[in-house]
């Protein structure tokens, strides 16, 4: 599964009962409700976890986490920096 899909499905099965429907890549998390400052610090364990980095409190800001998109993009350059 790539990192995309994969916290995608994470965020569908934990904060929208596993009903995806008009959930896209590009859906502001923050505008919609889903994420709040619980379901981020969820978020961010989930991530730490499953990729093996560590986020620095200056990665988790509202840029970072306002779409899957941003989200993949973050991930994907913190793996590539070597950071697991």
């Amino acid at each position: 599964m790539s990192t995309k899909n994969d916290i995608r499905q994470y965020i569908v099965d934990n904060w929208l009962s596993g009903d995806g429907r008009g959930f896209a890549d590009d859906t502001d998390l923050q505008e919609n409700g889903i994420l709040d400052s619980f379901t981020t610090l969820a978020l961010v364990a989930f991530l730490e976890e499953r990729y093996r980095i560590q986020l620095d409190p200056t990665d988790v800001n509202a840029e970072n986490f306002r779409t899957v998109n941003d989200l993949e993009r973050m991930v994907e350059a913190k793996v590539g920096q070597g950071n697991r």
